[in-house]
């Protein structure tokens, strides 16, 4: 991805969905937290200032929105206000596992950004190798 704005991984998102390919989907939401890494920290703030479209599913909205509110905490940046919005949130919960044994962990481990979301992700979801 030569882009690593919030809003280009959005766009990538939003065609993954319409190949039904939500593996990948998922992969380039969490990916972003290397994007971000990569960037030098006085450029982060720029890479999430401008809000995404909607992805077409507002699962992976939220994810976003709840990636970029903790990322932005980590390294203390205040959050988007569009990462704030109230349509980046889930009234029905989800486990992007997809995995029912890891619901419990994922209750316990989710970061606030994304509990509150109703996003639940275990540990480990945000590093990458």
């Amino acid at each position: 991805m030569q882009n690593t704005t919030i809003a280009a991984v959005a766009s990538e998102i939003a065609s993954t969905i319409a190949e039904d390919d939500h593996p990948m989907a998922v992969r380039l939401a969490l990916d972003f937290a290397r994007l971000w890494d990569r960037e030098p920290p006085d450029r982060r703030a720029a890479l999430v200032a401008q809000g995404p479209l909607p992805c077409g599913d507002s699962r992976y909205d939220a994810l976003l929105a709840a990636i970029v509110e903790h990322l932005c905490e980590r390294d203390g940046l205040p959050a988007p206000s569009w990462a704030l919005d109230p349509s980046r949130f889930l009234e029905t919960w989800w486990f992007v596992s997809g995995m029912q044994r890891l619901h419990a962990t994922a209750l316990v481990q989710s970061p606030i950004s994304f509990a509150r979301r109703g996003v639940f992700v275990c540990d480990g979801a945000l590093s990458y190798a």
